[in-house]
């Protein structure tokens, strides 16, 4: 992760689940840069779901992202920990990070194909990181679809 940041947001149009990840983004980025623990996170959200500023409120998919990462957050950044070799959760930038927790709370909880996901995170990162972070959000994904799957085989029929 370089210092080379870029202000930009290229999809101005996001709409159905993206907008959504992108809302859930809003709330998890909010509630780390204020060090409110996830205990209080669904807290937060409430305050999230009715109109404030010019935004859209938080919609229903985007409540659901984050209130299963809430409640499986230990989870989730344990299997961060373990896709992510090279950097530990604590040392990715903020909104790299939650990036990943939205990705692999749907990868791991919410049954969203991995494809999807990694398109949708990186697409994200593309319009809201560094231009490094589209890489690495995707490699980081992929393993955890990948540990998720060797996690899973032969449990749902495979």
């Amino acid at each position: 992760m370089s210092n080379t940041k870029k202000k930009r947001v290229r999809n101005p149009k996001r709409s159905g689940r993206s907008l959504q990840r992108q809302r859930a983004l809003d709330v998890l980025f909010e509630a780390d840069n204020r060090g409110i623990p996830v205990e209080k996170l669904e807290e937060l959200l409430e305050e999230r779901t009715k109109v404030y500023t010019s935004q859209t409120p938080i919609g229903q998919y985007g409540q659901e992202i984050v209130r299963t990462y809430a409640h499986w957050a230990d989870d989730v950044d344990s299997m961060l920990e373990a896709a992510s070799t090279e950097w530990s959760v604590e040392r990715m930038s903020t909104v790299d990070r939650n990036l990943l927790r939205i990705g692999a709370t749907e990868i791991m909880y919410l049954d969203v194909a991995v494809g999807i996901i990694v398109k949708e995170i990186a697409d994200l990162a593309r319009d809201l990181s560094e231009d490094k972070s589209v890489r690495f959000t995707m490699g980081v994904l992929n393993r955890v679809g990948d540990i998720r799957k060797t996690e899973t085989a032969g449990t749902r029929g495979e």
